[in-house]
């Protein structure tokens, strides 16, 4: 009797682990770009199109699934599983035109003129904008310039 409660709970120990490194694999996996939700095939077709998709990760962020995208030109998309963007860093180069709102865009040619935004992060009650020459700028979601930080 005694060797059999130890082969059961060496068996549920067992299940155990093995559930816990299946939900740890599951929780970042890459995935053919085809999984992606339309809408962030649809961001990618639009402002992107002369690149491709080297590969896309399904990730679960906070609870969340979000999606991780590189592309051919070196850019690294998040989007939320709904496809909406999260955070574009064009590293090598800079941001297409019409991904943060026009309000930013015209107020950062005020503010900085000639400078370019490489990296738009949308985060709660606004964005985070990096430009050329080392700025941080963080904007509400409307637009609004609140502050600019050295990064």
């Amino acid at each position: 009797m005694k060797k059999l409660k130890k082969r059961y709970y060496a068996l549920a120990a067992g299940v155990v682990v093995v559930g816990a490194a299946l939900y740890c694999a599951l929780a970042e996996m890459r995935i053919p770009c085809l999984w992606l939700p339309s809408g962030a095939k649809t961001f990618i077709a639009t402002y992107f199109p002369d690149a491709s998709c080297i590969y896309a990760e399904r990730e679960r962020e906070d609870g969340h699934r979000e999606f991780e995208v590189k592309l051919s030109d070196g850019t690294d998309i998040e989007f939320h599983a709904s496809g909406e963007w999260k955070k574009v860093d064009c590293g090598y180069s800079f941001l297409p035109a019409g991904i943060v709102p026009a309000a930013i865009v015209e107020d950062l040619a005020v503010r900085y003129p000639g400078a370019k935004i490489y990296k738009a992060e949308r985060e709660r009650g606004g964005y985070e904008i990096k430009i050329t020459g080392g700025l941080e700028l963080i904007y509400s979601a409307d637009g609004t310039f609140v502050r600019e930080d050295m990064y």
